[in-house]
């Protein structure tokens, strides 16, 4: 039996390296991507992580085909994006460096916030401890958002501020709808932007520039773009690669596999959205 989980997954401070900049600042990804949510669900199943050169870890053969949504939210979170602070620190114990003490400049996600949806197996036994680890907000061992300085958590239950507002969401079960999506629709995660989003308002059946294109039908107040890692490239040992998009526009029927797409509706509850999960 198949179901969907969702739960709100927050730190302090958070620190997702881009392994491409290694020079006077490490600079960071904004947006959560799935090799780190797989490291926090391998963390909460206590599952072995890196044990040798050129060798997965447990988790990732374990969880890495498990389709994932992540969503950007709390009281950090902006149109998509997170406030960042640069802080500049030095490492004087002589082994980072052997000419001098290493001066280093990190960016640092400030009060980062992510729901991150699950689609998971309950007859697989490793995702039925998983399932079973969240909902009781139970961990072999503390997640961290990137570095072990920056500690992450989740609640089973809502929590909200002062004013009633929810601040984090708890855990939290879908049913899962039948759905062609032939209709526009919104999606309330990240997606990936396979071709170029555009806004158009002519008329379809007009040749136009836009055709082929995934379109936007009814234009929201942002359209946020990130290139993100979505997976491991077993064969090289590094990330792969797409271009990612988040928006509260409405997309035109088709321009999304509807493959990757799920209409979801929470149990006992009237509240159904469209995510997409990879």
């Amino acid at each position: 039996m198949k179901t969907v989980i969702s739960f709100d997954l927050y730190a302090d401070m958070g620190f997702l390296k881009k392994p491409d900049i290694n020079e006077k600042i490490y600079l960071t990804y904004n947006m959560l991507h799935k090799p780190v949510v797989l490291g926090i669900l391998g963390a909460i199943a206590g599952l072995k992580g890196y044990t040798k050169n050129n060798e997965f870890p447990e988790y990732y053969k374990k969880f890495k085909n498990i389709p994932i949504g992540i969503k950007p939210t709390g009281k950090g979170c902006e149109r998509g994006n997170f406030i960042k602070n640069v802080t500049t620190y030095t490492n004087t114990i002589g082994f980072a460096n052997a000419d001098g003490n290493l001066i280093v400049s990190e960016q640092t996600l400030i009060n980062p916030a992510y729901r991150i949806f699950l689609l998971l197996d309950l007859e697989n036994k490793d995702e039925k401890l998983l399932y079973d680890r969240i909902r009781q907000q139970e961990a072999a061992f503390i997640p961290y958002l990137g570095k072990n300085d920056y500690s992450a958590w989740w609640y089973k239950e809502d929590v909200k501020d002062k004013n009633g507002k929810v601040q984090f969401q708890g855990v939290k079960e879908y049913d899962i709808l039948q759905d062609d999506f032939n209709y526009d629709y919104e999606v309330e995660t990240v997606f990936i932007k396979q071709k170029a989003v555009v806004e158009s308002f002519a008329d379809e059946e007009e040749d136009d520039d836009f055709s082929g294109n995934f379109q936007i039908s009814d234009l929201g107040t942002y359209v946020y773009f990130e290139r993100l890692p979505i997976k491991f490239n077993e064969a090289l040992f590094q990330y792969d690669y797409a271009d990612f998009s988040l928006t509260d526009s409405k997309l035109k029927a088709g321009s999304l596999p509807s493959e990757t797409l799920l209409h979801i509706q929470e149990k006992k509850s009237h509240l159904e959205f469209v995510v997409q999960l990879n």
